[in-house]
């Protein structure tokens, strides 16, 4: 384990105050239909594996829900 002095602390701080700083403006800058596809993206890739057939249902019906709602969605913008 790296050892800091308390400059070298200060001064990581400092920089990761700078990153939270920028990543909360590009958060607040980013447009919605681009934070929508973002997310879209974010859904299709995770694939969970069910336990049972309740919870295979169950998760059969959000996915259908959320196809239903980015089809909207894509129907809306385009």
């Amino acid at each position: 384990m790296i050892k800091l002095t308390k400059k070298q602390a200060r001064i990581y701080k400092q920089r990761w105050e700078q990153v939270e700083l920028v990543n909360v403006q590009e958060l607040q800058t980013t447009p919605m239909p681009l934070k929508f596809k973002q997310l879209c993206l974010l859904m299709n890739s995770f694939h969970p594996a069910p336990t049972d057939k309740k919870d295979e249902r169950e998760i059969s019906k959000i996915r259908q829900r959320w196809i239903t709602l980015k089809r909207r969605w894509e129907h809306d913008h385009s």
